[in-house]
Formats: structure tokens, C-alpha cells, sequence
């Protein structure tokens, strides 16, 4: 969870699931001039995260009904195809070598062996050094890695759901974005002013080090934060795909997100026989219950609802 204190926002941060978008415009509102650098070393991210908090301090957020917990969910078949990519089949060779050394691999592993070893049950969580490397990749658990752990297994959502005021999909994130912040305060004061790029040639400096800010060229207008970026119809560049998978069909058009591995455009290839996809929904099951009800739905949905429709217990005292 990250803290956003001016506005009283506490916003679940999921690993592939737009997490370092988020720690950038965190780290806009702080007037960062290198905001879209890499997020996740920069000492000022760490000092807003509510585990680094001292205990009373969390419970004095918690219990304070001023403080609107929040979250955006992805479609876990994409999002577990986007941590394969990343991680597992990154173009990069140090992070390909960097996963096989740490799972006592020697060779990149296909997606379909990917999904197996999830399936295969742990010897033992936390994971035992006395074990072999490979156990750490078996099971799709608490102790799993945070990119292809479950999502409802992140800020307590599987134990606080009527906590959480907002929650919304990664498919309708462009609107569901931006009327979350509207509704803390952040849109027009930081949100509306935040501009982004998506083509590294015009970022200057590591992203480790410093980035400096986009400059807005002659014509441009601020982006804001995870708005679509407007290009004409004669841009080459633009890139239009289309997703199929299970009964959705999508119309996607230029990432507002800032994923790099194109996953939702090789769902097809790499999901090539419906019993790979019944496996993932299986092992992700907790994350499907929770997106089947918010996937379609154009507004953010809260927890007390969403909780209502899941628990037949919730359901009752709801009517009430």
C-alpha cells in the first residue's frame, strides 16, 4: 500500500498491475523532477509505503474513515502472460539469467512449463534453502513471487474487502483512473498536469539515476495521468490489437499503462489451448472471483459492494 497523505489516499500497489506508474505520479506530487525514472529504489517511495509504518500509526489509518483505501485489478491470465515475459522470457539476458540462477535453471522455460511448475505443490512456504531452487516456483501461494502472486493475496484484500472504497480493472483504467482522483482531490491539482512518454529516445539519463521531465513539444498538450495518448491516424507508430481470449473481446489501443511486454497482443499465441487457460483460472481462482464482477463495469465498484455479491453472509446483513 502506498500513501498518497495529501489526499488521504491509500493505494494497493500490485506488481504488474500498473504498480510503477503509480510510484511515479506518487513521486509527481512530491515534485519530482525526474518522475519517470524508476520508481522503486528512490528512498522518498519507500518512506510512504503503510508497512514501513509503525503499528499504531497503520491502525490510526485504518480505523480513520477519512482515508480512502483503493485498488485496480488485472485480468489474471494477462497479468501472469506479462510476468512471463518480463521475468521469466525477458529480452533482456541478465534477467533471464537472473531468474533461471534463482530457480536453479538452465535454460528459459516455455510458458505451458511456467504454468506447471505453479501447479505443482510446494514442499514447504517460506521456502526452505534446504530444498531445491525449482520449489520456489511451485505454488501459486503467499509465498509466492509477488508478480505471479495472486492479487487478492496483496493489502489485505482477501481479509478487508469492505474496506476498500474504489477498486477498478486495468481495461477500464483510463476513466477509472481519473475519477479516482477526482474523488481524493489529486486530479486537479496533480493529475490533469501530469505528462508522460512512452519512447525511451526522448528520456535522457538511466532510469536509476536521473530522467529528466518530458518537454511537451510544439502542438502537444498535457497527457494526464494514464490517459491515452492522442495520435493522428497517419501515425505509423499507432498500434491498434486486438485481444480474444475466453469470451473477451477488446479493442486496445496504445498503452496508457506503461507495460512494455505487449502481453495482452500475444494472448492468443501464448494461451493456445483452452485446458492452459482453465489451469490459470483454477489456480487463480480467488483473483477471478473478484474480476468477473468488476471486468465489464465502466465505474469503480467498492468493497462493501463487491463483498456483497461474493459472501452470501455479506449479502444478507447487506439488506438489512
Amino acid at each position: 500500500v502506498i500513501l498518497f497523505p495529501q489526499a488521504k489516499l491509500a493505494f494497493c500497489g500490485i506488481p504488474k498491475a500498473g504498480l510503477t506508474q503509480w510510484l511515479q505520479f506518487l513521486r509527481f506530487t512530491f515534485g519530482a523532477k525526474d518522475y519517470q525514472g524508476f520508481p522503486h529504489v528512490k528512498p522518498e517511495v519507500a518512506a510512504m509505503r503503510f508497512d514501513m509504518l509503525r503499528e499504531h500509526t497503520q491502525m490510526k489509518i485504518l480505523n480513520d474513515p477519512e482515508w480512502k483505501f483503493a485498488a485496480i485489478l488485472r485480468n489474471p491470465a494477462e497479468r501472469l502472460l506479462s510476468a512471463y515475459l518480463d521475468k521469466v522470457a525477458s529480452k533482456k539476458a541478465g534477467l533471464r539469467k537472473s531468474f533461471q540462477n534463482t530457480y536453479g535453471l538452465n535454460y528459459t522455460i516455455s510458458f505451458e512449463e511456467f504454468v506447471n511448475y505453479l501447479g505443482e505443490e510446494r514442499q514447504s512456504c517460506p521456502v526452505s534453502k534446504k530444498n531445491d531452487k525449482i520449489d520456489g516456483l511451485r505454488g501459486v501461494d503467499w509465498c509466492a513471487n509477488p508478480h505471479w502472486r495472486p492479487q487478492t493475496f496483496f493489502c489485505g484484500l482477501s481479509e478487508f474487502l469492505p474496506r476498500f472504497s474504489f477498486i477498478g480493472s486495468l481495461d477500464h483504467v483510463e476513466h477509472q483512473s481519473r475519477a479516482l482522483l477526482q474523488n481524493v482531490g489529486l486530479w486537479e491539482s496533480h493529475g490533469k498536469y501530469y505528462h508522460w512518454v512512452d519512447d525511451k529516445k526522448e528520456m535522457k539519463g538511466s532510469g536509476f539515476c536521473e530522467v529528466q521531465p518530458p518537454k511537451l513539444r510544439d502542438g502537444q498538450e498535457l497527457i494526464g495521468f494514464q490517459q491515452r495518448i492522442r495520435r493522428d491516424d497517419s501515425d505509423s507508430n499507432t498500434n491498434n490489437a486486438t485481444m480474444n481470449y475466453g469470451k473477451i473481446t477488446t479493442e486496445v489501443s496504445d498503452t496508457i499503462y506503461g507495460h512494455s511486454t505487449n502481453s495482452r497482443s500475444k494472448i492468443d499465441s501464448y494461451y493456445n489451448s483452452p485446458d492452459l487457460l482453465e489451469k490459470v483460472k483454477l489456480l487463480y481462482e480467488g483473483d477471478y472471483k473478484l474480476w468477473n464482477l468488476i471486468k465489464d463495469k465502466d465505474s469503480l465498484s467498492s468493497g462493501v459492494e463487491l463483498a456483497s455479491k461474493l459472501s452470501s453472509v455479506c449479502n444478507s446483513l447487506a439488506k438489512n
